[in-house]
This record gives C-alpha cells, sequence and structure tokens, in this order.
C-alpha cells in the first residue's frame, strides 16, 4: 500500500500534468490573441480616424466647389465692373451660401476692392471728396447775413431769417443741407423748439445722404439733434425711440461714415441713452435695455467684421501677389486656393477663374467662423467623446479648435484636410481606459472570459485536490484509529472471556462463589463484545440502506422510563443516579422500537462514560410543536465548543485527555444520528466544559 507522502505527490503531480499546465497553455494563448485583438483595433481606429478627416475634407472641398461655380457664373453674367445689380445679386447669396463671408476684387495686382461689402465705417481719409459747392450771389449774402447774426450779434430771430433766405435761393442739396442745419441750429438756441424739430425732420427725410459744404453728414447729425431736442423738451421716451433708431441706422451702415465719424456718433448715442435709461423706472427701460443689450452686440459684431475686411483690403495684396507669383508665375491665375496671414490675421482666399471679359480678378473670402462650426460639428458627431478626444490646430500650431475642457489622451492620428486647405490638423487622441473596457470593446473578448474562466477551473480544482487530499488523510487517520480502538475493544473482552473460560475448563476455580462470579463477568464481557460487533454492523447497514427499519406505533413515554430503570439497575451499583422526567400525556411515535432503543441506550453510555464524578443522569421526555423531544443530561466533563460540530462524524474522539482516556470506537454518536434521521427526526448537543452535556433527539409525533 502506497505512504501518504507519496500519495500526495502523486496526487500533485497528476493535478499538473492534467490540470494545471493546460490551464496556464490556454491562458498564455488568450493572452496572445487579446494583445493581437487589441493591436488590431488600435489600426483600425487610427484607420477610422484618416478616413473621418479625409471625409471632413471632402465635404469642405464640395462646398467650396459649389460656391466658386455659383460666384463664377454670377460674375460671368454681369460684364464690366461691379454694378448695383451684381451686388444686389450678391447679397442672395449670402444666406444660400454660408461658407463665402465676402467677395473681393483686385484691380492689376495694386489694390483690392469690396464691391458688396456692407461696412459699418470706411477707413479716416477714404471718402472720396467732391469738389466744393458755391453759392450763388443771392444765397452766399444771406448766409452770410445770417452767421453774423448768429454768432456776433446773438440776434437768433434776424439769424432765422437770414437762413431762410439763403436756404430757398440755394438750388445745389448740398448748399440747402448746410442752410437748414443752420436754420435748425439758430431755432434750437432761440429754444424754438418746435421749429427745430420740423427743420430736423425735414433734413433727414429730403437729404438722408447728403454731406454739407462743411462735410458733415446730414442724416446722422440731423437725428442725433433732433432726439436730442426732444430730450430738451421732456419727451424722454420720443426722444429714447429716436436715438435707438439713429444707432440701428449707425449699425446697419446706412450712411457712408469714416471710423471716426462713426465712433463720434456711436459714441454719443450710447451716453444719451445710459443718461435716459438711468431717469426713467427700471420696469420702463427694461425693454430699452434688452432692445440695447441685442444691438450693441451685432454692433460689435458689424464692427468686427468691419475691421476684418478693411485690414483684408489694406494689406492682403502684398501677399496675395507673393504668393500667385510664386505659385504660378502668372498674374492672372485660374483658380486658386490659398491660406494667406496678414497684419497677423489669417485668411482663407479662392480666387476664381478668369474670364477674358472681366475687369480684374475676382475672389472670394471664405468664412473660417462657418468653416470651424461645420468642422466642430461633424466631429462632435463623429467622434466617440468616451474614448476619443481631439483638437484641431493651424499651421503654426495655435489651437484652432478644441472640445471643451482641457486635451487629455495620447496622439494616435494626425491628419490633414483634403488639399491640405484649411491647413488645418486635426489630432485624434485615445483618452486611456481601464484594461477590463478595453478588452470588452474587443471583439475576442471571449479570450478574456475564457481565461477567467480556466484560472477558475484552475483554483477551483486546486482546492478540491486539497480537500480531497486531506479528507483522505484525516480518513486513514480516522480509519487508523478505528482499527487501532476496536482491535483494543475486541481484544480485552476476548482476553478476559479465554482466562475465565481456561480456569473454569480445567477446574482452578476454589469456590462456587468464585465460579458465578466468572460466570457473571464471561457474560458481561461477551455482551460487550456483542454490543461492538453490533454498533458496527448497523451503522454499514444503514448508511448502505441495507437494513430495512419497520415502523410501528411506540409509546416513547413507557420506553425512556424502562430504558432509565434498566439502566439505573445496571449501573447503580457504581454510584449512578438515573432518573427520568416524563412529561404526560406524551403522544406516541413511529419509529423502530429496537433502533430507538439502541440510540437511547448509545447517549445513556456516553453519559455513564463520560460523567467523571458527578454521577447524575436525567433523561427527559416532552412535547410540542408535533414533535417528541427526547434528551439525555449528564453533568460531567463537557465539549468544547469548537468541537460540537464533530462529535457526531464517524470514528471521532475529542481531543481532551479524559476524553481519550475513556473507551470506545467514535461510532456510538454516528449511529444516533443515523438512527435519529432515518426516523426523520433530528438530534442536536448544547455542552460547555466541566459543565455536562444535553443530547437531545426530536421525532415526528403521530397525529390521531
Amino acid at each position: 500500500m502506497e505512504s501518504s507522502p507519496h500519495r500526495r505527490r502523486k496526487l500533485a503531480l497528476l493535478f499538473l500534468m492534467g490540470v494545471a499546465f493546460p490551464c496556464l497553455a490556454l491562458g498564455y494563448l488568450a493572452v496572445r490573441g487579446i494583445r493581437n485583438e487589441l493591436a488590431f483595433v488600435e489600426q483600425r481606429r487610427q484607420s477610422e480616424y484618416r478616413a473621418l478627416a479625409a471625409q471632413i475634407g471632402d465635404t469642405i472641398a464640395a462646398e467650396m466647389a459649389r460656391s466658386e461655380t455659383v460666384y463664377s457664373r454670377l460674375i460671368a453674367e454681369f460684364a464690366g465692373p461691379a454694378s448695383a445689380d451684381l451686388s444686389g445679386a450678391f447679397d442672395s447669396l449670402r444666406e444660400l451660401l454660408p461658407l463665402v463671408e465676402e467677395v473681393f476684387r483686385i484691380e492689376g495686382w495694386e489694390s483690392v476692392h469690396l464691391p458688396a461689402a456692407h461696412l459699418a465705417f470706411i477707413p479716416d481719409g477714404g471718402l472720396e471728396r467732391r469738389s466744393v459747392a458755391r453759392w450763388s450771389p443771392g444765397a452766399a449774402a444771406p448766409f452770410r447775413t445770417g452767421q453774423e447774426r448768429e454768432f456776433q450779434g446773438r440776434r437768433y430771430g434776424a439769424a432765422v431769417r437770414s437762413y431762410q433766405l439763403a436756404y430757398d435761393a440755394a438750388r445745389d442739396s448740398v448748399l440747402k443741407a448746410e442752410a437748414l442745419l443752420a436754420v435748425a441750429r439758430v431755432q434750437r438756441k432761440a429754444t424754438l423748439f418746435d421749429e427745430a424739430l420740423t427743420s430736423y425732420e425735414t433734413l433727414f427725410r429730403e437729404f438722408d445722404r447728403v454731406r454739407t459744404a462743411t462735410d458733415v453728414p446730414a442724416g446722422p447729425t440731423s437725428r442725433l439733434e433732433h432726439a436730442s431736442v426732444l430730450s430738451m423738451t421732456g419727451d424722454s421716451l420720443e426722444a429714447l425711440a429716436g436715438y435707438l433708431d439713429l444707432y440701428e441706422r449707425l449699425v446697419d451702415g446706412a450712411w457712408k461714415l469714416e471710423r471716426a465719424e462713426y465712433d463720434f456718433f456711436a459714441g454719443q448715442v450710447s451716453r444719451s441713452i445710459a443718461e435716459l435709461l438711468a431717469a426713467l423706472p427700471e420696469v420702463s427701460a427694461a425693454p430699452y435695455r434688452e432692445f440695447l443689450s441685442a444691438l450693441e452686440a451685432r454692433g460689435r459684431q458689424i464692427s468686427e467684421r468691419t475691421e476684418n475686411l478693411l485690414l483684408f483690403q489694406s494689406t492682403a495684396i502684398a501677399e496675395l501677389r507673393t504668393r500667385v507669383d510664386r505659385r504660378s508665375g502668372n498674374p492672372a491665375p485660374t483658380g486658386t486656393r490659398l491660406a494667406i496671414e496678414s497684419a497677423g490675421r489669417d485668411y482663407l482666399v479662392s480666387l476664381l477663374p478668369q474670364r477674358g471679359d472681366q475687369s480684374g480678378v475676382w475672389g472670394l473670402l471664405l468664412d473660417a467662423e462657418y468653416l470651424q462650426a461645420v468642422l466642430r460639428e461633424t466631429l462632435e458627431s463623429q467622434v466617440d467623446p468616451v474614448t476619443t478626444d481631439w483638437i484641431v490646430k493651424n499651421r503654426d500650431g495655435s489651437v484652432v479648435l478644441a472640445r471643451d475642457g482641457p486635451l487629455a489622451g495620447s496622439l494616435t492620428v494626425n491628419a490633414t484636410l483634403a488639399g491640405n486647405f484649411p491647413p488645418w490638423l486635426i489630432e485624434f487622441r485615445q483618452l486611456p481606459q481601464s484594461p477590463y473596457r478595453r478588452l470588452l470593446a474587443s471583439s475576442q473578448s471571449i479570450y478574456f472570459y475564457m481565461f477567467v474562466l480556466i484560472a477558475t477551473i484552475l483554483v477551483f480544482g486546486l482546492i478540491l485536490t486539497v480537500r480531497a487530499v486531506k479528507h483522505e488523510l484525516e480518513l486513514a487517520h480516522l480509519k487508523s484509529d478505528f482499527v487501532s480502538t476496536v482491535s483494543h475493544e475486541f481484544k480485552s473482552p476476548l482476553t478476559s472471556i479465554r482466562q475465565m473460560a481456561e480456569m473454569l475448563q480445567t477446574d482452578r476455580v476454589p469456590t462456587e462463589e468464585r465460579r458465578q462470579r466468572y460466570y457473571e463477568v464471561l457474560v458481561e464481557q461477551s455482551t460487550r463484545l456483542s454490543s461492538l460487533v453490533t454498533n458496527i454492523l448497523d451503522l454499514a447497514r444503514i448508511e448502505e440502506w441495507k437494513k430495512e427499519l419497520q415502523f410501528e406505533a411506540v409509546d416513547a413515554a413507557e420506553l425512556v422510563r424502562e430504558l432509565a430503570k434498566t439502566t439505573q439497575h445496571r449501573v447503580g451499583h457504581e454510584g449512578f443516579v438515573v432518573e427520568a422526567h416524563v412529561e404526560e400525556p406524551l403522544p406516541l411515535v413511529r419509529a423502530n422500537e429496537d433502533a430507538i432503543t439502541q440510540a437511547i441506550l448509545n447517549l445513556l453510555d456516553n453519559a455513564i462514560r463520560y460523567s467523571s464524578e458527578a454521577r447524575r443522569i436525567e433523561v427527559d421526555a416532552t412535547s410540542g410543536d408535533g414533535r417528541v423531544s427526547i434528551a439525555v443530561r449528564d453533568r460531567g466533563v463537557g465539549i468544547p465548543g469548537e468541537e460540537l460540530e464533530r462529535v457526531f462524524e464517524r470514528f471521532y474522539r475529542g481531543g481532551d485527555p479524559m476524553t481519550r482516556s475513556v473507551k470506545g470506537a467514535g461510532l456510538g454518536l454516528t449511529l444516533v444520528k443515523e438512527i435519529v434521521e432515518a426516523h426523520g427526526g433530528t438530534v442536536h448537543v448544547k455542552s460547555e466544559v466541566g459543565e455536562g452535556s444535553t443530547f437531545t433527539i426530536s421525532l415526528p409525533a403521530m397525529t390521531e
């Protein structure tokens, strides 16, 4: 027979060869498969990013080509330089083709013109000055007289009459506007407010776009003064409405003003509106404040656009000339897209194909903000924000677009747009992910689950192997103890029986009394031997269901009394007191009387063996909840708490030295448990060391 150490080594070797090594090999293959799959996923993601960038570039290029085609056809329909009709046609295309910010024309590669631009103002000195209008003799004399009477004599009534004569005599609108402004001015000084209001109304109704002989724009000047007079007369709401109307007209570019003039009128209007709003109740002022806020925002936007266009107009020609010459060597290109930098700003330009009958070279200034909005919308809709971050940079590395929040992740792909126009670089960055999430995203994640399953099987198999080896060693140890104990238990009575039988056979017993005593010992030892054999055989038969128990109605009360009485008679001479306490009435139980008797006697025998010096044993029989309980209580050595769950195991005997000194094979309580469970009952124990133990059998009671 193999020794235990050899057997353990053999089991460990079989486990390694049959389970561990195959599991490790499969695990290694799973990890390799996962790594390959992750590399493939990364490569596929890079391809997807490049394809997305190409798709965005193609979309932008297609929209630019469409805009270029439409504008080229429109320009070709109009011969010669830009006309009012061409400007109106450009206006109709702005909403249809939002990509185009403005149309421009290059004359002789020396200057850039913006024929259709709606500007809030033009550069200072940008107005073409007309020749100064000359007063006729009939108008000049009263005008000079009016000036003398106004400024020197402060005779306002006479001054008004002189200016009125000059107004009536003038035939030029410039001179008429000059004279009427003087009339209104003097009327205001003379506190003739109603007449002044009428004069200003005539001015912005008949001379709105006229600049006076002294280069004063009649339209905005008359409206500003008109609102000022209304404010002086106490009509705050009408004055406020007049200022707001003037501000809106300024923002919309109703007059061709130089930058300084625009700033002057806008500043005057803003201050006047603020003063009027401060004097109004908050409830009344709220709608005007809201309208003013929207108007100011639109004004800032239009001013910024105007400044941008004027800067392009004044500075871009040199860069355009250089870039075109370097690219084609031809000052008359036929369709070119350029990204130029001028005065610190970037412009996206498309020069349209030139036709022989066209005046100059036409081009489109593309709206970079619109392109950025299209690019952002596409990226946000196409790129998963959980796995990928992105940023768009200009050619100098400055950020054009970025997602909200700080840039994160490692650089995965750099991609440019189609034709590298606009010259923006899109960076896609892979956000850090947990290994588990990456595995779940893998199409080969089955490898991961296989690996987990293999690891689980490996651990489970290891646990089972260890437990099996441990159980086998414990069982071998118990069997060894059992064989040793049973051998001792068999040997002791057999030795006694043999010795006394030999003495009786050889007639060496001196007295009849001694002979009778030997007979009693022979009977006692043979009974002990028979009980031991019966326990072993019955246990095996019950476990293998080879012993069919015959059940009948048993009077548990009578059985308990009889067994207590018999046990008391048997051990009473040793100082034991065995008492029965039976609850009346006690229901019958359906049981095999011999088996139950054997179980109770085993409990009584254990109580006697482990009673130590306290030799009082009680047997209680009670009922409740449809069950009959039989409890055997002793005052002996007791059982430690950690051993209570194992006392019913086969061959188990406690580790206490006193317990070990008591003869037994460790089968009595096991047999009790098997018998009780065969009857559909339960058995449990309560014990404290030094206080004794109580074993309780619970059996189902018979119902009527």
